[in-house]
């Protein structure tokens, strides 16, 4: 695995307005520090008006939607170098969940909850019923 660099932040797209799209090289083909890129940049107080963080791994790009009273695109492209440099620093603490992202997901054997079958079972008695006043 090659080493994490410190690659600059780009602008890719910024034609939409509130909208942006950039070249984060650090993200490209790690979903666990694009995790911690975006969990960064939705929760960071300096990132307030930062209200949608799209990582692509595959790309290596993140699309930001932010609110024009608290930021331009200025101080989006730094604040998301400023966050990227810290992911790749180090400086933004890895957690178990990160590591392994389906450590917060629902198992499948769980779906069938009790109430998941107490709400069938009763739609099925209450088709029942109905079909039944209806015959009779």
């Amino acid at each position: 695995m090659k080493p994490v660099t410190r690659e600059t932040v780009s602008i890719v797209h910024n034609k939409v307005p509130n909208r942006i799209r950039l070249r984060v090289p650090v993200i490209k083909n790690k979903a666990t520090y694009a995790a911690l890129l975006r969990q960064n940049l939705l929760r960071d107080s300096a990132a307030r008006g930062i209200y949608h963080a799209e990582p692509n791994i595959i790309t290596g790009t993140i699309l930001i939607k932010y609110h024009p009273a608290f930021h331009n695109e200025a101080d989006i492209l730094r604040t998301v170098s400023q966050a990227a440099h810290r992911v790749a620093d180090g400086g933004i603490e890895i957690t178990a969940k990160h590591k392994e992202p389906k450590l917060g997901k629902m198992r499948p054997q769980a779906f069938f909850t009790r109430e998941l079958l107490v709400s069938i079972c009763g739609n099925v008695i209450a088709g029942l019923i109905l079909a039944a006043v209806i015959a009779g």
